[in-house]
């Protein structure tokens, strides 16, 4: 089953942000398990971000989670970002 994982957070340091995300996408090239990830910008909340990161499984989220680099962009996330949450999601249809 497709699994999904949304982030919320807030922070004024978007660019930081996306340089710690650069270094986990070039430290997990080969390892990674991620398939697709969107990044949204709230209209109605200036520095709120949505992440929507996408999984075949969950079992492949969860062997993300295990990843060094993973650790570290997350200690990085919690730094730079505000009111950081999760929501770990099961995927029951994917249609239009």
């Amino acid at each position: 089953m497709a699994f999904v994982q949304i982030m919320t957070y807030s922070t004024t340091k978007r660019e930081e942000v996306d340089a710690a995300l650069q270094r986990w996408l070039d430290d997990t090239e080969d390892v990674r398990r991620a398939r697709k990830r969107i990044l949204l910008k709230d209209r109605d909340a200036a520095d709120r971000y949505v992440e929507v990161v996408f999984f075949d499984s969950y079992e492949d989220a969860m062997h993300n989670s295990t990843l060094p680099a993973t650790g570290a962009l997350f200690e990085q996330c919690a730094v730079l970002c505000e009111d950081l949450h999760f929501q770990n999601l099961d995927v029951l249809v994917d249609s239009l």
